[in-house]
């Protein structure tokens, strides 16, 4: 049975199990340059959208979109980036529909640092999004073949628990969370 009033000690113990559970081991890593060659923002976001986020310091999103806009290209098509990770856009087509969003509709990045061999051509000085990626999340979209994706999954099923035991939502939607999406 979950204690749904946890005590503060208990709380805290609980606040630091979820700061471990978000960062995931880096040696999981397959180093293929694949989230790095094919990425979205927020699912489906254009550069036009991330960029007016950007732009807007009083933004929630701010310095995400910050980050993300200064370092990621848009692809010109669905196209061009189903010739370099078709499994990829199938699972964010299907999450995106999932969500009640149109599939037709979603924008595909890369990153202007990527090498051809996959590796970081800034990784020293990479921005503090692609060090912390990625983020153990419901909504978080991993290649397939992704080294991360079974802890991602793992990790996250139990941040929901503890969220759970807290009082708190897992379901992170800008109306939970009091964001203005663009």
């Amino acid at each position: 049975m979950t204690d749904q009033n946890p005590k503060p000690n208990t709380q805290l113990r609980l606040a630091e199990e979820v700061a471990l559970l978000l960062k995931l081991p880096q040696h999981l890593c397959k180093q293929r340059g694949m989230c790095c060659r094919v990425a979205t923002f927020r699912g489906s976001l254009s550069h036009e959208q991330i960029g007016a986020m950007a732009a807007d310091p009083s933004h929630p999103l701010y310095m995400h979109a910050r980050d993300f806009h200064s370092i990621f290209l848009p692809y010109p098509d669905e196209a061009a980036v189903r010739a370099i990770a078709d499994g990829f856009v199938e699972r964010v087509r299907k999450q995106t529909a999932d969500n009640g969003g149109d599939p037709d509709n979603i924008s595909y990045f890369h990153c202007k640092y990527v090498q051809e061999d996959g590796r970081c051509g800034v990784h020293e000085d990479r921005p503090t999004g692609c060090r912390a990626y990625p983020f153990p999340h419901e909504s978080t979209v991993y290649h397939p073949g992704c080294g991360f994706e079974q802890r991602g999954v793992e990790n996250w099923n139990r941040i929901s628990e503890i969220l759970v035991t807290l009082g708190l939502t897992p379901k992170l939607t800008p109306a939970d969370n009091n964001i203005k999406e663009s």
